[in-house]
């Protein structure tokens, strides 16, 4: 018997495209607040304009750093995730069948019956 086939559309709901697009609103506008602080923080800085525009910079190439390294950390939390699942499923499978394997040897040293 053939299972059925289910649409896509089946499980779409609406309110997924408005969370994602209030995600990438605040994220926007985080980033933004970000921005603004800094400037007010440079401006207030007692320097020159050349070491506010300096500092500007590294400030960027900063932010930048950081949010490549959060990216590379929540991928490696996702991977390292993956593998203690995968590792968990081999460990309750070993288990399964080392389980098994004692069913089976007190069976065969009980001299086979009810096998």
């Amino acid at each position: 018997m053939k299972k059925p086939e289910i649409h896509p559309a089946t499980f779409y709901d609406p309110r997924d495209d408005m969370i994602s697009e209030l995600s990438s609103t605040i994220n926007s506008l985080v980033h933004e607040n970000t921005l603004l602080k800094d400037k007010i923080s440079i401006g207030q800085w007692d320097a020159t304009e050349i070491e506010k525009i300096d500092i500007t910079q590294v400030l960027a190439d900063l932010r930048r750093s950081n949010d490549l390294l959060e990216m590379d950390n929540n991928n490696l939390t996702k991977s390292r995730n993956w593998f203690q699942n995968q590792a968990g499923e081999v460990i309750r499978s070993r288990n399964y069948w080392e389980k098994l394997a004692r069913k089976l040897q007190k069976l065969l040293d009980q001299g086979g019956q009810n096998a």
